[in-house]
């Protein structure tokens, strides 16, 4: 059965799904010709290239298109967001942007939809290896690949001691505590990565390939609709946004449930 047969009641559902594929589809050609790229520096670490601002515009004419009384708020074009956060779209068009420009096949198109302040879809295309993870809120998560569906379901791992953890941290702004809460969770005997794609990481927890996603600054559009896949998948997601909105980065947790007591206290503290 098709896509649209199964969710003929929630079209931004459909639309957010092949929208994805269209944009990751896109985000790959550009990928297999990265070199001949023209590459801006919005500041230290931080990059942005034609292949970023081509996939947000695909992304966002088709949504324009569809639903032309949304907002979009898209993170090449953030800053001149000025619509109504009552329905909105929050888009990351390449999510590990580092990662994709060199070489590194870890990134992803994340699409979240948002109503009244709350994470209704969440979806995010791996089109590296054609995986894409899909949510809405109270219907589950999901991953298709190789034309199957599979529900998603967080780990049930219940101590740090065997957890593998995802801890990102933010290139452009040193953190101190990312050295607290790292030597805390080596305390207890836990395995780390930073993989340099939060929204892919946190999709990655919700399929149950890592226990735990951590960040302590994290943007909208790399945290929504990961944060809504760990949940529907019978996780615990941290409260998100912050109490400044959808505009300015907060901290992100994303993990099995039983973690979550550890968890929450480290990076809240």
């Amino acid at each position: 059965m098709s896509i649209t047969a199964r969710y003929v009641a929630a079209p931004r559902y459909v639309a957010a799904q092949q929208i994805a594929i269209k944009a990751g589809r896109l985000a790959h050609d550009f990928f297999v010709q990265r070199n001949t790229l023209a590459v801006e520096a919005k500041g230290r670490q931080n990059f942005v290239t034609q292949a970023d601002r081509a996939v947000e515009q695909l992304i966002r004419g088709e949504i324009e298109r569809e639903f032309r009384e949304d907002g979009f708020l898209g993170e090449e074009t953030a800053s001149a967001f000025s619509g109504s956060e009552d329905r909105v779209w929050v888009v990351d068009p390449i999510d590990g942007t580092h990662n994709f420009l060199r070489g590194v096949r870890y990134y992803c198109v994340s699409i979240a939809y948002v109503e009244r302040g709350r994470c209704e879809i969440g979806v995010i295309f791996d089109p590296e290896h054609d995986e894409l993870f899909h949510g809405r809120r109270g219907h589950g998560s999901w991953c298709d690949h190789d034309e199957l569906e599979q529900r998603l379901r967080v780990s049930d791992c219940a101590s740090l001691g065997s957890a593998f953890v995802c801890l990102g941290h933010h290139d452009r702004h040193p953190e101190p505590r990312y050295i607290e809460i790292r030597r805390a969770l080596m305390d207890k005997g836990a395995a780390m990565r930073n993989m340099g794609a939060g929204a892919l990481q946190l999709a990655h927890v919700a399929a149950d390939r890592y226990d735990a996603f951590i960040e302590l600054s994290l943007n909208a559009w790399d945290a929504l609709a990961g944060l809504l896949l760990v949940e529907e998948a019978g996780g615990y997601a941290a409260p998100f946004p912050g109490p400044q909105g959808l505009r300015k980065p907060a901290p992100a947790l994303g993990c099995a449930k039983g973690l979550a007591r550890e968890l929450v206290p480290l990076v809240a503290a």
